[in-house]
């Protein structure tokens, strides 16, 4: 007697691409963006949407003008980027704020702040109370170099390694993407916000916010250093006061920036980067890596050419010569 073999019946109401165990929520949300097991590999179909290239050629797309209605102002025909839908719908911010008051913001805020105390009053102690000796001068090199020096570097240092807890911010809800056009006039005083090329990359994105906020910051370091605490500051008020400069720079920095990161057209490549891995220790470290690359590279993870198609060898007479190529010879050439 044969052994028997039991079938299960499918369940007949199922669309095309749905699996037995997966619901019609899930199969409408974008591939990236689904919870899957560990164990699942990922898509490289969904990777190559995230990619800043095909990025590129959506927001180009959007921005044709056989897309736009015409009785659309010229300034307005920007706003058509935000078609772009890269998210799901629910996953968009409502406003600026709600992007600003974010869970993940809120916590990367804490986070410098902190940092940027600890960090600082090792270095300036090191710099200022054993290397050199007070007092300084309240416009003396010392101050002005440490004043443009944090608008430089404290952006840049603040966001090296803030993508690599992306994907998750944004899969549990802690980070919310943003349209363009939601941001409004934010856009003016921010045009890192814009979808340029050049705002790609999150270095140029960082340098600018760090110009900006100096505008306010750098002049209200010399005169406060000069007006309020003398002409002269010994070495230990030195180093607190440029503690309190740093500290006092992270939170703008940061939420700004964060709000970069936000734009769909940014964050949407920048989490398509960072690859999944089942091992919670590989996936940290290859995050890192690629967000290192990302700051060093403006070019970092683009897709390479297609190659391209190899020509057929020939068959007719070779031009120069009386020789006559023919094609390699096939197995049915034999029979």
């Amino acid at each position: 007697m044969g052994a028997q073999e039991s079938t299960e019946e499918a369940p007949d109401n199922l669309e095309e691409g749905q699996s037995p165990g997966e619901t019609k929520e899930e199969l409408a949300t974008p591939t990236r963006f689904r919870r899957r097991s560990r164990s699942e590999p990922p898509d490289p179909r969904a990777a190559e949407a995230l990619s800043p290239t095909a990025i590129d050629l959506r927001l180009d797309e959007a921005r044709s003008p056989a897309n736009v209605d015409p009785r659309l102002r010229p300034p307005a025909r920007v706003r058509a980027s935000s078609t772009l839908a890269l998210f799901p719908e629910e996953a968009y911010a409502e406003s600026v704020s709600a992007v600003l008051c974010s869970k993940f913001v809120v916590v990367q805020v804490i986070l410098n702040v902190v940092a940027s105390i600890v960090g600082p009053i090792v270095m300036f102690g090191l710099l200022f109370a054993v290397l050199k000796q007070g007092p300084y001068d309240s416009d003396g090199p010392e101050l002005v170099g440490v004043g443009w020096g944090s608008l430089i570097m404290s952006p840049l240092l603040i966001f090296m390694m803030m993508p690599v807890a992306m994907p998750e911010a944004v899969e549990a809800g802690w980070f919310k993407p943003i349209r363009l056009e939601t941001c409004g006039r934010w856009r003016i005083f921010l045009p890192f916000l814009g979808t340029h090329r050049c705002w790609r990359w999150a270095p140029a994105r960082h340098l600018c916010l760090g110009g900006l906020v100096g505008i306010v910051y750098f002049p209200s370091l010399l005169l406060i250093a000069h007006y309020v605490m003398g002409p002269t500051l010994s070495t230990r008020t030195l180093i607190w006061f440029l503690v309190c400069y740093t500290a006092a720079l992270a939170p703008p920095v940061t939420a700004l920036g964060c709000l970069g990161y936000a734009v769909e057209h940014n964050l949407a490549p920048t989490i398509g980067m960072m690859r999944p891995h089942k091992n919670p220790c590989i996936r940290t470290l290859k995050r890192a890596a690629r967000a290192v690359g990302m700051y060093l590279c403006p070019c970092f993870d683009e897709p390479a050419p297609s190659p391209k198609r190899r020509e057929p060898i020939p068959t007719g007479p070779h031009p120069h010569s009386a020789i006559r190529i023919r094609s390699p010879a096939r197995p049915s050439d034999n029979i």
